[in-house]
């Protein structure tokens, strides 16, 4: 097989009980071999501090989900305290999300902004959550537009008018296996028209596993079929669009080589 660079999974979860050391196997035979593992809670993004320290081309965020927003307390500068260990690039993720309403909108404002701030600070890239509150959470952003933040709206879905918004604002947009489904022609429609130089790719794993693996488990291994997808939607090859979608992703996170696993050439 043709050898690759390695695909880059902008935004993956584990659960507190899962076995990392598989999963990211299986993902580098497939191709995968970068990994973001986001952070929803304190505890979670403790765990993607450790696997950034412990599993070659995995790095990490620290960031309070606004589904648990209510639960932030004083613990914000633990989070910040993440930023400062190696292997952890990003804050995240972090934003608005008025589908569920699990955190009062408030709270998820005031949490939003404490967290935008900390980017800010610490000079890290935001990873962005906006479900349903696209107004909210373009102002609140806009707030911070002159300070040089750098953010990106992970799995997308808003609508081409929203893209443009967000694009106008120097955002990045990441797209997931929800373009392959095929009640998602909205998020293909965003997808055949983001500059080249602004697109992730991510598996938002466990989540949304792309056509064919719906009703699995999501994983970072079934990010080919997300990259193939991409590729047939802007008329590219599987390799320029693997090349230039791990490129966005180093650029976003800051990120250099430091000895990350040759990974096979994914399947195609």
């Amino acid at each position: 097989m043709q050898s690759l660079a390695p695909l880059f999974d902008t935004h993956l979860h584990l659960d507190p009980d899962d076995h990392p050391p598989p999963l990211f196997a299986a993902a580098r035979e497939a191709g995968v071999g970068l990994f973001l593992v986001a952070g929803g809670t304190l505890a979670t993004a403790e765990q993607a501090r450790r696997l950034a320290q412990q599993e070659p081309g995995v790095y990490a965020a620290s960031g309070l989900h606004p589904h648990e927003a209510s639960t932030l307390g004083g613990d914000i500068e633990l989070f910040r305290a993440l930023l400062h260990q190696p292997g952890v690039v990003a804050v995240g993720e972090i934003g608005l999300d008025y589908h569920y309403d699990h955190s009062p909108r408030e709270v998820q404002r005031q949490v939003f902004g404490k967290f935008l701030e900390m980017a800010v600070a610490e000079a890290r890239p935001a990873i962005i959550h906006c479900r349903e509150a696209f107004p909210d959470c373009v102002a609140m952003l806009r707030e911070f537009q002159a300070t040089g933040l750098r953010f990106e709206l992970h799995s997308f879905t808003g609508s081409p008018a929203e893209a443009e918004t967000f694009l106008a604002m120097g955002a990045f947009l990441a797209f997931n296996g929800i373009a392959t489904f095929p009640k998602g022609e909205n998020v293909r429609e965003v997808l055949r028209n983001v500059p080249l130089d602004r697109l992730l790719v991510e598996t938002d794993a466990p989540w949304l596993a792309p056509v064919p693996y719906r009703g699995r488990r999501n994983q970072p291994a079934y990010l080919p079929d997300i990259v193939r997808c991409v590729a047939a939607l802007r008329g590219l090859s599987f390799e320029e669009t693997a090349r230039l979608t791990t490129e966005n992703g180093r650029r976003f996170f800051g990120i250099t080589p430091r000895g990350e696993p040759d990974a096979a050439a994914a399947k195609r």
